[in-house]
């Protein structure tokens, strides 16, 4: 979510939104209700979609179902530098279920002791419980602290439900495992330094995915032994480029001694089109590096000769575009290699990769505003691509899905919403 304090000399040319990632500057008010209370500024801002959830072939489903995050800051200053207070939930486990909503080729996350796949695992009840405090140490240049109960490390991209380029689209992308899958880590403590232009931070944090048994929080064997760090660069307004290197251990529920590597940039543009119109872009390359035990080795690679190691990549690209004002049009195109373990397949070489393709767009308009919460409805629609070997899995190389969703979100653009650090 959006930082809420008023620039300054010492503040960077980027805007704060999930964690400490940067935005574009040139981006657009957050939407969100926003009071003052003596010297704090209390802010209310999220959204929900109501969705009907269509995906086609035999590895799809239907449902009806909710995707939603709502989130809650007070903020002011500190002396000369500045505090900063964030609560961020989640109704998905409750209303959808703990396999979540159906979405094809998507992966990650565990259900009744088996990974999940075709499916968006739900988030927990709690998506963000943590602390942001910045200080000015010279002009135009500060140290800042970043601590979390629930929070988001240096590892990623801006996490997709922040991210301008997606705001109007509710699916996450297939390659989310591959980019900004830690944003609701439970246990995470980030320190940095930014200039206006150039912000370097490294936290620690506790990797370990939840389950279904624990909705809200999963403390569970927490530990801060997973470490991150990212470089994020804002040469301009209307332009923020990131790179990360993040180092994870025991995060696999059904495996403990799987550690992974990860690593990824991103460019993040925000173009003024006139009017209050916006042209919202990103572009993410991630990957992941595995590395197996001897025990799931075995299993996973049918030979104690392999290799305990395997890693896959993956790539995005996201638009949004508002037109006429009461109109947002949004496009993605994506490409993952997801291994047959991350598939659900159950025998053979788990470790073999497939490259697999989705290209997904879709509208959402704003039909009424009441009690200033705007109504938008929306329709989405993806064509997936699957190699030849997979054609048996889902009975077609393109299998498609839908959603339609009503959407709902704050229509004040506040004064402090979206403010840098």
């Amino acid at each position: 979510m959006a930082s809420m304090q008023p620039s300054s000399a010492a503040t960077p040319g980027a805007m704060t939104m999930s964690g400490t990632s940067w935005i574009p500057d040139s981006s657009q008010p957050m939407r969100a209700h926003t009071w003052q209370a003596n010297a704090w500024t209390l802010s209310a801002h999220g959204a929900a979609s109501l969705s009907y959830d269509e995906q086609r072939t035999k590895r799809g489903g239907r449902q009806f179902g909710l995707i939603d995050g709502e989130m809650l800051m007070a903020s002011r200053p500190m002396g000369s530098g500045h505090l900063e207070l964030r609560a961020m939930t989640s109704l998905e486990q409750s209303v959808i279920g703990g396999s979540g909503y159906p979405e094809l080729l998507q992966t990650g996350g565990t259900y009744r002791h088996a990974v999940i796949h075709d499916r968006q695992h739900p988030h927990a009840g709690v998506m963000e419980l943590a602390a942001l405090v910045d200080q000015p140490i010279v002009a135009g240049a500060a140290l800042f602290l970043y601590a979390g109960l629930v929070g988001e490390p240096s590892a990623g991209p801006v996490a997709y439900m922040h991210r301008p380029s997606a705001e109007f689209d509710p699916a996450a992308p297939i390659g989310h495992h591959w980019q900004d899958a830690s944003h609701g880590s439970f246990g995470v403590v980030t320190a940095g330094l930014h200039t206006r232009t150039l912000q370097l931070e490294a936290s620690t944090f506790n990797a370990r995915e939840a389950d279904e048994t624990h909705p809200v929080v999963d403390f569970r064997d927490a530990k801060l032994d997973s470490y991150s760090g990212r470089v994020s660069w804002a040469p301009a307004s209307r332009l923020v480029v990131s790179s990360w290197w993040a180092y994870l251990s025991s995060h696999e529920r059904l495996d403990t001694t799987t550690r992974m590597h990860r690593y990824g940039a991103s460019v993040m543009t925000s173009h003024p089109l006139g009017g209050g119109r916006l042209l919202s872009t990103t572009v993410i390359w991630g990957m992941n590096l595995h590395h197996h035990s001897g025990a799931s080795h075995l299993v996973l690679h049918g030979g104690p000769d392999a290799s305990p190691h395997h890693h896959s990549s993956s790539m995005l690209a996201e638009a949004n575009v508002s037109v006429h004002g009461n109109t947002q049009v949004f496009a993605r195109a994506e490409r993952v290699q997801k291994s047959g373990e991350e598939l659900g397949f159950l025998g053979g070489d788990l470790t073999e990769s497939y490259d697999i393709r989705v290209i997904s767009a879709g509208a959402a308009r704003r039909m009424t505003t009441f009690s200033a919460i705007d109504v938008l409805l929306g329709a989405r629609g993806a064509v997936n691509f699957v190699p030849a070997s997979l054609l048996a899995t889902y009975g077609t190389r393109t299998p498609v899905g839908f959603f339609l969703y009503l959407q709902l979100r704050p229509s004040v653009a506040s004064a402090h919403g979206m403010a840098a650090h």
